[in-house]
């Protein structure tokens, strides 16, 4: 799991966009924000990128000596 996002950091981002917070709607963004990255992160975890070597690095054992 990710770290939680704090109310202060998601007040901030949404005051950055012109939005102005309450302390309510802070801590529902928070929440939100954290609840899509870590089902983000648990999804691009379990992406296979090292089923199949990059092109670059199965160009190298190929023309290796």
């Amino acid at each position: 799991m990710n770290q939680p996002v704090s109310p202060e950091v998601a007040g901030a981002l949404v005051s950055a966009q012109g939005v102005a917070p309450t302390v309510e709607s802070a801590a529902d963004d928070a929440r939100f924000v954290t609840m899509v990255l870590d089902n983000s992160a648990r999804a691009f975890a379990q992406l296979a990128f090292e089923d199949e070597p990059s092109g670059f690095a199965a160009a190298q054992k190929r023309h290796a000596p």
